[in-house]
């Protein structure tokens, strides 16, 4: 049996969620199950050496919930797209921006919004100059040394090779644009925090689906910055997919990433890779024992707190999902801390360091409106990984170096 380490409640508001009752019947069916799964002994048969220590907190509690943070307002207070969005967390100032993403009418829209951390309340800004194409399926991340959100890709109708930086001091677009850049849609973006750049992996080019790596250069000291380079790439790589889901693991200077479609033969994915930056080298890592099912659509996110990287939701063999699953990148494992709000996909997340907690935002399940709420998962006792994979009946070892 697997015990379910985290719950999620739902606060007033007006989110398209699951009810507080519903969420009581729950945690009451979550606490039975971590209770039951108490009293069973695992052993640890890896190679780290000795037992795993008993879990000294009570049966029953949760490792993490969800707490409904839409704000108690009208419609007009919070961005009309929701279903494809991007969006970054703004360090130096604590906020959020979302830009584009499509509203319920299925309309790609370019517009740019602040969410206050503060009060988790909505803002459109008034850009200066130029902006960016309506788009959806772009990719964005926050560059926090030249204090900027750049913008790639995407498509409204043809895939895009577009570059557009948003200076986070004046809200002022610029138009990066090279032939160089790749034309991509449905792919990721990460920031390597060590090697100063916007690190692009997989996704579509007019529906042929892509591997490759790309890197743009944003150290502004360095001769190639703001160029454009395709990374190499030794032994076996990850077969070519889009709509899968990625980080950067800054302790190991790796970006992981996690499943994903292939069109080619309509496969949805779950494998989990793992590229180094200093070996340029793809690595998959072995997660038979316990892993997400195959998605598409998901969100992920790192967790710095716990060195995790958490992924939430998507489209599955049967449909939407909801389930939440963190990976630790110290030991390689995936472990399942299900359940969350109502399922849903091309929602976003980012993490919020002044809660601690992951927050997502919007989404769609084709209903009669996208969801336009805010989510914010919190993970609650501070036991060690070795204690969760115990009383999930996981066991650890080492990761390969």
């Amino acid at each position: 049996m697997t015990a379910y380490f985290q719950s999620w409640f739902q606060m007033p508001g007006h989110a398209q969620g699951i009810s507080v009752r519903a969420l009581s019947r729950l945690l009451i069916a979550t606490a039975l199950m971590a209770q039951a799964c108490a009293g069973t002994k695992h052993t640890n048969s890896g190679s780290v050496g000795t037992d795993i220590e008993p879990i000294a907190q009570p049966a029953g509690e949760q490792l993490s919930q969800w707490v409904d943070l839409t704000a108690v307002a009208n419609r007009d207070t919070f961005p009309p797209a929701a279903e494809d969005a991007t969006l970054i967390y703004d360090s130096a100032e604590k906020r959020v921006i979302l830009f584009g993403g499509k509203n319920d009418a299925d309309e790609n829209l370019n517009q740019v919004w602040i969410l206050d951390l503060n009060h988790y309340t909505w803002r459109r800004v008034v850009t200066q100059g130029a902006i960016p194409p309506s788009s959806e399926d772009h990719v964005c991340v926050y560059d926090p040394v030249n204090q900027q959100m750049l913008l790639h890709g995407g498509e409204d109708g043809d895939t895009r090779n577009i570059l557009w930086s948003l200076d986070l001091f004046t809200f002022e677009w610029h138009d990066l644009t090279s032939p160089i850049s790749p034309y991509l849609e449905n792919h990721t973006a990460v920031y390597n925090s060590i090697n100063k750049g916007m690190i692009l992996f997989g996704g579509e080019t007019y529906g042929i689906h892509s591997n490759e790596i790309w890197s743009l250069d944003l150290d502004p000291e360095s001769v190639t910055f703001l160029k454009w380079m395709k990374l190499p790439s030794r032994g076996v790589a990850p077969k070519p997919r889009s709509d899968h889901v990625a980080v950067f693991d800054s302790l190991r200077n790796r970006m992981v990433i996690f499943g994903g479609w292939r069109k080619d033969d309509r496969m949805l994915l779950d494998d989990t890779w793992a590229y180094s930056f200093r070996r340029r080298k793809w690595r998959r890592i072995k997660t038979k024992k316990s892993h997400p099912p195959a998605r598409r659509h998901a969100v992920g996110i790192y967790f710095p707190p716990r060195n995790w990287f958490i992924i939430h939701g998507g489209y599955g063999e049967r449909g939407f999902l909801n389930d939440v699953w963190a990976f630790d990148l110290t030991y390689d494992v995936w472990i399942n801390i299900t359940p969350g709000p109502q399922p849903r996909i091309d929602h976003q997340a980012f993490y919020d360091p002044i809660r601690g907690q992951v927050i997502i935002y919007g989404g769609d399940a084709k209903l009669a409106r996208k969801f336009h709420d805010v989510w914010g998962l919190d993970i609650l006792p501070n036991w060690d990984v070795k204690s969760i994979l115990r009383a999930t009946g996981s066991e650890l070892r080492r990761p390969r170096r």
